[in-house]
């Protein structure tokens, strides 16, 4: 087995059942938790912001305080919980494993763009209005099957509309809203999610309406796909009032589940979450057309691993 990140989907605490909030209380110590692949991936969000910063960031105006606000928490939280990797002086961060380092006023316009930059999380900022807390601010680099200017501006009911029982109106948009009005800064929550890909590219901007995750069977589930997981967390900032959500993006060969010595949970937990999804939510993951052969192997697997 490779070492795996803390946040991978082939970490069984990281496969909750899907089209769930699944919301837990966050010790602030692990708001941000860099992993292996913290140097590789703020590499290639540098490229993405060199060479696609249209479709990374978007920001409303009024929201540059907000922005402000969430860069100086992570210059402050990030050289204090990982002294060896993050160095701040002088106006200027250093992320010692990538070699990177930027200079803190050249980002005067979009300081929430040199926040993502120094993080393997992407960082938007919800605000309040009548219709709900939209997306007012964003860095967002790894989308999952999502166009950030679709997105931006709009409600989270609205933003979340794709997802089966999750849209404007239902209970769970309800819900959402909620927990968004109570949550209180200094108590961060966090949650994940997981998906099937059939490829391991972090930067995935399609339309859900338009591009289906896996569509090549032929050499079976374990073969050419990908597990992407999602860890996800909320955070009132204090002085703007505005909500940080951070989505950190793990992805990880399905392969690696042949061997992994949890194989035999993972496998079933897998398998309970996939027999209790609808036509609708199969669909939305990706593997409606796949279900037989996904349930097969894992059941195989499964029982290979009990003897």
């Amino acid at each position: 087995m490779t070492d795996l990140s803390r946040h991978s989907a082939l970490n069984p605490g990281n496969l909750p059942k899907p089209f769930s909030v699944g919301l837990s209380a966050l010790d602030p110590a692990d708001w941000i938790v860099p992993d292996v692949n913290l140097a590789d991936q703020v590499r290639s969000k540098a490229e993405l912001f060199e060479t696609r910063r249209a479709a990374v960031f978007r920001a409303e105006d009024g929201t540059l305080d907000a922005q402000a606000e969430t860069l100086e928490l992570l210059l402050a939280y990030l050289p204090a919980m990982y002294p060896d990797i993050y160095k701040v002086s002088d106006g200027e961060v250093t992320i010692v494993p990538a070699g990177l380092t930027y200079k803190t006023g050249e980002f005067s316009d979009a300081p929430l763009e040199l926040a993502c930059r120094l993080v393997q999380d992407d960082l938007v900022i919800m605000r309040k209005s009548e219709a709900g807390y939209r997306i007012a601010a964003a860095a967002v680099c790894f989308p999952s099957t999502w166009v950030l200017a679709d997105k931006f501006s709009r409600p989270i009911s609205e933003v979340h509309a794709p997802v089966p029982g999750f849209g404007p109106g239902t209970r769970t948009a309800s819900l959402i809203d909620r927990i968004f009005d109570n949550l209180k800064a200094g108590h961060p929550v966090q949650r994940c999610n997981w998906s099937i890909y059939e490829v391991p590219d972090l930067h995935h901007p399609f339309r859900h309406s338009t591009h289906t995750r896996w569509t090549d069977t032929a050499n079976g589930f374990f073969a050419g796909t990908w597990l992407r997981a999602e860890r996800q967390t909320l955070t009132r900032l204090p002085a703007s009032n505005d909500v940080l959500f951070t989505i950190q993006i793990v992805v990880d060969p399905v392969s690696l589940l042949m061997t992994h010595p949890d194989r035999r949970e993972i496998a079933l937990r897998l398998i309970s979450h996939i027999e209790n999804l609808d036509e609708q939510q199969l669909a939305y993951k990706g593997i409606c057309e796949h279900r037989d052969v996904v349930l097969a192997e894992l059941s195989c697997l499964a029982g290979q691993a009990e003897q």
